[in-house]
This record gives C-alpha cells, sequence and structure tokens, in this order.
C-alpha cells in the first residue's frame, strides 16, 4: 500500500483534470435497462447454443 502527505488531494486534482475520467464518471451514464425475465425451456434440450 502507498500513501503519503496530501495523497488524497492531489488524486483528487488529477480525477478532475482527467478527461476520460469525467466522461466515465457514474453521474454520465445512461442508467441500466428494466431486468427482462429469462426464459426457461419446459424441456430438456429445447433450447441449444454453440459458440465457436
Amino acid at each position: 500500500m502507498f500513501w503519503w502527505p496530501g495523497m488524497k488531494k492531489e488524486i483528487a486534482e488529477f480525477v478532475y483534470a482527467c478527461l476520460t475520467c469525467q466522461k466515465s464518471k457514474v453521474e454520465h451514464q445512461k442508467p441500466p435497462g428494466l431486468l427482462q425475465p429469462m426464459f426457461v425451456s419446459e424441456w430438456k434440450w429445447d433450447s441449444i447454443a454453440m459458440d465457436f
């Protein structure tokens, strides 16, 4: 772990000046959509998926 006097202030200044940090702040993100129920099949092998 690292720590030095004034570390909190320096980090706050760095993040404030960082354009990428400002763009990725939670306030600038779209809220997630509503959850959708998952399809549950009634039979075995009713749905098959492959990933190559």
